[in-house]
């Protein structure tokens, strides 16, 4: 990595030479797989500068130790989805998969939000994705209980079930909590379509 910044400039992430940028990105993500510290401010200017964020929102989870760095970004990228083609370009279930993994409580408003809006438009997928999201959060996310409570009469077998889990998890400190689903294979060469 440090050869190729110094033979291609800082902002090698994001060079136009093709080779080059996937070497150093391949190389970033084996690190961000480690959760090496090292590949932390690349993860940080590619969620800034959404260049190649796809491939980056399946590495940071593992750096909860920057969550403060971290949450504003993926959160940012919600604030973009639209509702009617939310998985595209990038799908909202990859950027509540990395709120969750990050576990910091400042996520949960964002990812409160995120339902309010998915439900508004009836965009079932994403709000069992949130659901799942703020499940993760346990007792942290019981602010969102009252925007989780009408979820259990929605329409979908499947949203009822993941709404009534989250209640659960949101008022038992007890409740088994389940590790948030990942979506997709970490680190493919293509972006989510």
């Amino acid at each position: 990595m440090a050869t190729l910044r110094a033979a291609h400039g800082p902002d090698v992430w994001a060079t136009d030479n093709a080779v080059v940028r996937e070497a150093y990105q391949e190389a970033v993500m084996t690190l961000a797989d480690h959760r090496n510290p090292r590949a932390l401010s690349d993860l940080i200017r590619s969620l800034e500068t959404r260049v190649d964020d796809w491939r980056v929102l399946y590495g940071v989870g593992g750096y909860p130790q920057a969550a403060d760095r971290l949450v504003p970004l993926p959160a940012d990228g919600l604030r973009f989805i639209d509702p009617v083609r939310p998985n595209a370009p990038i799908p909202a279930s990859l950027y509540l998969s990395c709120l969750a993994e990050l576990k910091d409580p400042i996520a949960v408003p964002v990812i409160t939000d995120t339902l309010t809006w998915a439900g508004r438009h009836q965009s079932w997928g994403v709000v069992t994705r949130a659901l799942d999201a703020l499940a993760s959060f346990g007792l942290d996310a019981q602010p969102a209980h009252v925007v989780v409570r009408p979820l259990t009469n929605a329409p979908g077998e499947a949203v009822r079930a993941a709404a009534r889990a989250t209640l659960n998890a949101l008022s038992d400190p007890h409740a088994t909590r389940t590790p948030f689903p990942k979506s997709g294979n970490a680190y493919g060469k293509e972006p989510p379509h």
